[in-house]
């Protein structure tokens, strides 16, 4: 048994604090802020369940993460179908892509410039190691420059020819036009585009895992701000505002790029330097409450465009079957900027009116706006700059070097991932953790690998 201190209630921190405490190990998990999930989180707006953004729980989760969470959720785990549309050519086409509907609605233009980026793609020079270069390879200049070219511009807030190549492996699933034509294929059928999802919300996930840590024994402090790790010979010191706290082990899902400045003694100017050359943009999530039923039928809607603020626009009710209010919905806009976007520092009616103009300019129906509320998220997509990929490497070497600190998660490891990817790290970072204390670096190591070869899915 050993003393373990997890920095970050979100996804990955709890999982990993379950397992550890299961192993029992003494756990403490330390949140910042008053309620566990991060970003993976629910809460409560006009006495409605909403998210932080549109979350799915990815069918092709591993068989033994679904098991453990259907040991938790049971039969609160709902199976729902997908039911989404995308704005492309001032047109709508469903979301998950289907072939009938993307032949009826886009112009011949689309489908004939398809065609000829595939007949010609074996004659091309593919070489490039920009997120353009990519996925112009992979799926040809038409659909790179309709839809990922930018959607990327919009979500990272830089040109897709100044993102690495990297951040496309690991977002863009598709290989080939054949793979599109197949999961094409596959999402014309109603079993092709199902989901899964908790009727209480995407955070009833995070909220029964952290039940499931307290019934391990392990604890939970909430506002409880992590500043340092001083590394002692034989322990750790974490200090907060809250008090001083002693592990044997650390384990942060903090953004690697802020560790350097929590790392006592402080590690070289090299390090400081590729942390601070690091960016991640941020997110506002506006959220109107409507005096309607519904909305729309669909739960969410796909901006790809530059012309709109908004990325994307998800209706919570239309996620679950669930005790939501009969007469009154929420939607919740993602709207991507820089936190030094003048953006960022709108009022609640001022971002609402953004919302508002960009849904009439796009044909949508009327809202009857009774409120608006806001939540800012200041580190949500990493940013994979070309000119940064040395200081990345640089870093994530950095953060695997330590014998009592170990940085995991999304943002520990700097990767756009989904749920069930994090939590996956949770769960092998305590599978790691042997009865005796000893952490095994090298299958922790094996666990990286696997980890690297995680795409988003979609």
């Amino acid at each position: 048994m050993t003393e373990l201190a997890i920095v970050g209630a979100g996804p990955a921190g709890l999982m990993a604090a379950w397992q550890a405490a299961k192993a029992g190990h003494e756990v403490t998990v330390y949140e910042k802020t008053h309620a566990v999930g991060g970003m993976s989180g629910s809460f409560t707006i006009a006495g409605q369940r909403v998210d932080f953004g549109s979350h799915r729980l990815h069918p092709s989760t591993p068989p033994h993460l679904l098991e453990a969470l259907t040991s938790l959720l049971g039969d609160d785990i709902q199976i729902r179908e997908r039911n989404g549309r995308i704005r492309l050519y001032d047109k709508w086409v469903a979301f998950p892509l289907r072939t009938t509907d993307l032949i009826r609605h886009l112009p011949p233009t689309f489908s004939i410039g398809s065609a000829m980026d595939i007949i010609r793609r074996p004659f091309q020079n593919t070489s490039g190691d920009t997120f353009e270069d990519e996925v112009r390879k992979r799926l040809g200049k038409t659909v790179s420059d309709e839809f990922y070219s930018p959607y990327a511009e919009k979500l990272w807030g830089i040109h897709p020819s100044e993102i690495d190549s990297e951040l496309a492996r690991r977002r863009v699933s598709a290989s080939s036009p054949l793979a599109i034509i197949k999961r094409l294929i596959r999402s014309s059928s109603p079993t092709g585009r199902i989901f899964l999802y908790p009727k209480n919300g995407y955070g009833q996930i995070v909220e029964a895992l952290a039940d499931a840590v307290i019934d391990a024994g392990g604890k939970i402090e909430l506002e409880f701000p992590i500043e340092q790790i001083a590394l002692e010979k034989d322990s750790c010191i974490l200090k907060s505002p809250r008090g001083d706290r002693t592990s044997q082990l650390v384990w942060t899902t903090a953004p690697l790029s802020a560790l350097p400045k929590m790392i006592k003694p402080e590690p070289s100017q090299e390090i400081v330097d590729a942390a601070t050359s690091l960016r991640i943009r941020g997110m506002l999530l506006v959220y109107l409450v409507l005096d309607q039923p519904q909305f729309t039928e669909y739960d969410a809607h796909y901006f790809p465009g530059l012309e709109t603020r908004i990325a994307r626009l998800s209706e919570p009710k239309n996620y679950r079957d669930g005790a939501d209010p009969e007469n009154q919905t929420v939607l919740c806009a993602e709207l991507p900027c820089w936190t030094t976007d003048s953006i960022w520092s709108a009022t609640p009616d001022e971002l609402g009116e953004i919302v508002r103009s960009d849904l009439i300019n796009l044909g949508l129906p009327q809202v009857n706006l009774v409120t608006t509320e806001v939540r800012k998220l200041p580190f949500v997509y990493p940013v994979f700059e070309k000119s940064t990929r040395r200081e990345r490497e640089i870093l994530l070497n950095w953060g695997n070097t330590f014998n009592r600190v170990l940085s995991f998660g999304r943002q520990g490891l700097i990767v756009p991932d989904n749920i069930h990817h994090t939590l996956a790290m949770g769960w092998d970072a305590a599978h790691s953790l042997n009865s005796s204390g000893a952490f095994d670096h090298a299958q922790w190591d094996q666990a990286l690998s696997r980890f690297e070869q995680h795409v988003v899915e979609d």
